[in-house]
């Protein structure tokens, strides 16, 4: 880690990399996690200086609504093919990936249809299948969190996901309503948001969140990691370098302290969204 950002040090001044050293710090011992907002507690990588808000909106930041603007003009085309394509047998449960995360949770409750998964991989069959999707996918890949997921997310009628944190600031969620029924909401921090059918919700989700679907259909979103708008460039190309170092690190049972706390309580080192 130290050597990758050497090199870093000797391309950029240190005016560029100042978020950077201190972000490193944070996660690797060396400073406190600074005191957040209620609701606001990453359970696996922070990065200082950017906003500390549940909702972000796409219309106060240039990149991000170059992304939202490209959803939401898709999500006819998503939503018919989605239809078309995906049946409940090719939903994959979310349990299968994270079987300890949410014990009240059935299989059959919430189900995921990658095109991408997290960690960057394309999922070639999904892609073939949906080439509408996979389309959007690759417009959308600049505006992407390193190791980015893409997805349809299904949550079955009368569910609800429990309160929880996921991993990193540096990236927001987003989700794309499809297939919005009645008595659906999400939840993040202290304000709850309705999904509207063709239009997006950015959210923050190392702020805690849950969700519900009271009705008696399915609720489908298109989900979508992406880059905080508020990072630079420079930034990016160092978090995009670090992060699969910082993911071995994961894998090998490391996690910052505060993080070990979090996860002691409703989070997990795994992304969610629902």
């Amino acid at each position: 880690m130290s050597q990758l950002m050497e090199g870093f040090r000797h391309r950029y001044p240190p005016s560029e990399l100042a978020r950077l050293e201190e972000c490193l710090r944070i996660n690797f011992g060396g400073a406190p996690l600074p005191e957040l907002p209620t609701y606001q507690r990453p359970n696996l990588f922070f990065f200082p200086g950017l906003t500390r808000t549940p909702y972000v909106d796409p219309l106060e930041h240039v990149t991000l609504r170059e992304a939202v603007e490209k959803l939401e003009r898709a999500a006819p085309r998503l939503r018919e093919e989605y239809l078309k394509v995906v049946t409940p047998e090719d939903l994959r449960p979310y349990l299968d990936e994270h079987p300890d995360r949410f014990a009240h949770l059935r299989a059959q409750d919430w189900g995921t249809f990658y095109l991408q998964a997290k960690g960057g991989e394309r999922i070639a069959e999904s892609c073939v299948r949906s080439p509408q999707s996979a389309a959007l996918l690759d417009e959308l890949e600049p505006y992407m969190s390193p190791g980015g997921a893409f997805l349809f997310s299904v949550i079955a009628p009368g569910v609800s996901v429990p309160p929880h944190h996921d991993s990193a600031n540096f990236k927001l969620t987003c989700h794309l309503g499809l297939i919005i029924p009645p008595d659906c909401a999400i939840r993040v921090g202290g304000e709850t948001r309705v999904w509207e059918e063709g239009h997006c919700v950015v959210f923050d989700d190392t702020f805690q969140h849950e969700v519900w679907n009271r009705s008696d259909q399915p609720r489908v979103c298109l989900i979508v990691d992406l880059w905080h708008p508020l990072l630079t460039a420079v930034e990016r190309e160092v978090i995009a370098t670090l992060a699969p170092i910082v993911g071995e690190h994961v894998m090998q049972g490391f996690l910052p302290t505060w993080a070990v706390d979090s996860i002691g309580s409703s989070s997990s080192a795994a992304g969610g969204g629902a």
